[in-house]
């Protein structure tokens, strides 16, 4: 919302004595530092402990919360018992050996080249050699003595054993005797965790030695296949104990010594609530970190802590108003609002922290927000709302909550909804935004913290509720922010604007062409300034008033006149000018009378700033050609414009004047006579005080000619036949 600019801050408190200035920033200083106090009476450092050390189940007689940040280590039972844990759950590590597989083969390949050997001195020497390694009946030594079927079952016992042991196959007795359900695998720098029964044993491998053996017809012959796969048989699924021990023993040293990492704020017990395991448990470890510290140095510690945390808070706000917004930080009462608001908003947040505890989504801070960007600007309302997020997020008491997520979100939506209220529909919209604002930020921390939909539903509706009671409560407290700062809001403006207010219907009533000139003037500064981007509310309500001390001598004014005698004509020029520049002084009175606010009230002197009253000015020389004629009696007493709508207002009277006295009123001669208006008031120095750049005085010709030639356009004749007017028109004499 835009603001009358105010006059650039004096100054003497940076270039006067050192007295001086530190005199002028302590007193702006002040409510800082009253404000930080005031926090910390609010959320003191909590330094006092229950003594003796409640039981489990006590009912705590206080509410003790974690003063600092401090963690509370496991006894040396506690860690073995929790590392043996640990240690269990690491599955035995059984790995395949190439080793044993070889040595396998290498036994059956060997004991049938043994046999092959043999077979050169008979049957009986086959025989005989048969059962040196392998204990065989008579009829399967004689199978083996048939060199053909011996090879077929060399054939079959050969594949058989390098596929069976290839896939791996455990010693019964190791492998049944593991107490974990599932174990690591490795084969080679691979490994997996498989169930402990799906690794073959010796009975796995005879049950499918036998069903290999279908291929032989004979049956000693499948007997000596079955005899010879378990005399070769050697586990090649191994426990790799040093590594199952290494592993478990990394574990045991994992286990974490510290029980509880305690953060500052975290609450430990409450009051009227039974103790927890934990929160004896943290009270204990509280009660030893105390006595390391001591108490008494903790004390004092915690305290400047919290001040200074306070203070460096609120000064990044105090500093933005002395660098960026000089015009309130000069403002003495304007300082002390913002540490009145922000002690305000710490009061409200105490009071509801106190009710409804652990409740982020009450934070009153998108009201404040709100009320500062009403007063002021949405920059600085979402400022204001940042700095409350931080500065009470940072207190002991509220660490534990989301209270600068919610406060940010809040407040920034409460900014940007309120930048403009000039219908109710427009404050509608606020709270639909404020309320769209704390559902999201219900929505987000709910997800983000786990919280069950019923939650999350719970924190938004109180998100919903928080919206118009912090618009209401902004609107209910905006008249005495108002009165406060001096700044006139919008909504102060509109009020003013309403043209039933008694002093404009007296205008209307009793002046009515100083009314319609100031109607027209309104319409031409309100475009005028929009253009500029200046306040054109404020140019609009303070045309309507600029020209009220008029109502003192409505008749002493050509526009009120009507076309019939002119007072003046019986009058010296020193007391017409009287008459003429005394209005300015009526108005003030009529306008401190009404109440009007000053941004208002300043459009009755400044906008004819110190111009010299030039009709009778004039008339006095030609009647006095001896040059005692004092210029002064001709002149406003001013003061010249001081700010952009000022002097838009002051242009515009002129040039509404001008324009009225022209004949020629096409465009071209609209902008020329502009044009030479406005270079008249810079020639005389009545623009100085304006914040106007020459840019700005382009674009407000450009639109003061643009709505003047509209407004006196010419409009056609109708002919007299029908019942119209002609420019020759004439009131038929009565006969």
């Amino acid at each position: 919302m835009s603001r009358r600019p105010a006059p650039a801050a004096p100054e003497a408190p940076f270039t006067g004595s050192l007295r001086e200035r530190i005199r002028y920033h302590a007193v702006r200083w002040a409510p800082l530092l009253a404000t930080a106090v005031f926090t910390y009476a609010l959320f003191p450092v909590p330094v006092g402990v229950i003594a003796p050390l409640p039981r489990v189940g006590q009912v705590a007689s206080r509410t003790v919360v974690a003063p600092f940040g401090y963690q509370v280590r496991k006894t040396t039972e506690e860690i073995a018992r929790e590392g043996e844990s640990r240690a269990l759950t690491a599955q035995p590590v059984y790995r395949f050996s190439p080793t044993a597989y070889d040595s396998a083969l290498a036994s059956a390949r060997s004991y049938f080249a043994d046999l092959e050997r043999a077979s050169a001195a008979g049957a009986d020497s086959v025989r005989a050699r048969a059962t040196t390694q392998v204990s065989l009946s008579p009829g399967e030594t004689a199978y083996l003595a048939d060199v053909h079927q011996r090879r077929q079952l060399q054939e079959v016992v050969t594949h058989f054993l390098a596929e069976a042991l290839s896939r791996g196959v455990a010693d019964a007795g190791v492998i049944r005797g593991e107490a974990s359900p599932r174990v690591t695998l490795r084969r080679g720098d691979g490994e997996r965790v498989i169930p402990r029964d799906s690794v073959r044993t010796f009975a796995d491998l005879m049950e499918e030695a036998e069903a290999a053996g279908i291929v032989i017809d004979d049956g000693a012959g499948q007997r000596a296949l079955r005899r010879l796969v378990g005399a070769f048989y050697v586990p090649t699924v191994v426990p790799d104990i040093p590594l199952t021990t290494a592993r478990r023993e990394q574990l045991r040293a994992s286990v974490d010594p510290i029980r509880y990492n305690v953060r500052p704020g975290d609450g430990l017990v409450s009051a009227g609530e039974p103790v927890t395991e934990e929160g004896r448990v943290k009270l204990a470890g509280l009660y030893d970190e105390l006595h390391q510290r001591g108490t008494d140095r903790f004390w004092v510690r915690g305290a400047i802590g919290a001040l200074l945390y306070s203070v460096i808070v609120l000064g990044a706000f105090w500093l933005l108003m002395l660098f960026y917004r000089r015009e309130t930080y000069s403002e003495a009462r304007q300082m002390a609002f913002f540490g009145g608001l922000f002690s305000g908003v710490v009061l409200m947040t105490a009071g509801l922290t106190h009710l409804f505890p652990g409740r982020p989504e009450l934070l009153p801070i998108p009201f404040a927000a709100i009320l500062v960007t009403l007063l002021y600007n949405g920059r600085i309302g979402v400022f204001a709302a940042l700095t409350l997020a931080v500065l009470l997020d940072g207190q002991w008491a509220l660490r534990e909550s989301d209270i600068l997520f919610f406060g940010l979100v809040g407040g920034v939506a409460g900014a940007i909804g309120i930048r403009v209220v000039r219908r109710r529909r427009h404050l509608y919209l606020a709270i639909g935004v404020v309320a769209l604002a704390g559902v999201l930020a219900s929505i987000t921390t709910g997800l983000a913290n786990g919280w069950t939909g019923i939650t999350i539903v719970a924190s938004a509706c109180l998100g919903i509720l928080m919206a118009p009671a912090s618009a209401s409560l902004a609107m209910i407290v905006m008249p005495l922010g108002e009165s406060v700062t001096r700044i006139t809001t919008d909504l102060t403006l509109l009020e003013l604007s309403d043209l039933g207010r008694p002093l404009l219907r007296r205008l209307a009533l009793e002046a009515p062409g100083t009314w319609a000139h100031s109607l027209a003037m309104a319409n031409l500064c309100e475009s005028a300034c929009n253009i500029i981007e200046v306040n054109g509310l404020l140019a609009r309500v303070g045309c309507y008033y600029h020209d009220i001390g008029k109502l003192a001598s409505p008749g002493f004014f050509a526009e009120n006149q009507a076309g019939g005698p002119n007072p003046h004509d019986d009058l010296i020029p020193v007391d017409s000018a009287r008459i003429i520049r005394n209005h300015v002084l009526d108005g003030i009175a009529l306008a401190e009378a009404a109440g009007l606010p000053p941004v208002v009230k300043a459009f009755i002197p400044e906008h004819h700033g110190t111009t010299e009253i030039t009709y009778f000015l004039n008339l006095a020389q030609r009647r006095d050609p001896t040059g005692r004629v004092n210029p002064a009696d001709y002149r406003y007493p001013g003061p010249r414009p001081q700010s952009a709508e000022t002097a838009v207002a002051m242009l515009a009277d002129s040039a509404e004047a001008v324009v009225r006295v022209l004949e020629d009123r096409a465009p071209d001669r609209v902008r020329e006579a502009i044009e030479q208006l406005v270079q008249q008031k810079l020639a005389s120095g009545q623009l100085n005080d304006a914040p106007l750049t020459l840019r700005d005085l382009d674009r407000i010709k450009r639109e003061f000619a643009r709505v003047m030639s509209g407004t006196y356009h010419k409009r056609i004749g109708y002919p007299r036949a029908s019942g119209g007017f002609t420019p020759e028109f004439q009131i038929a004499e009565r006969q």
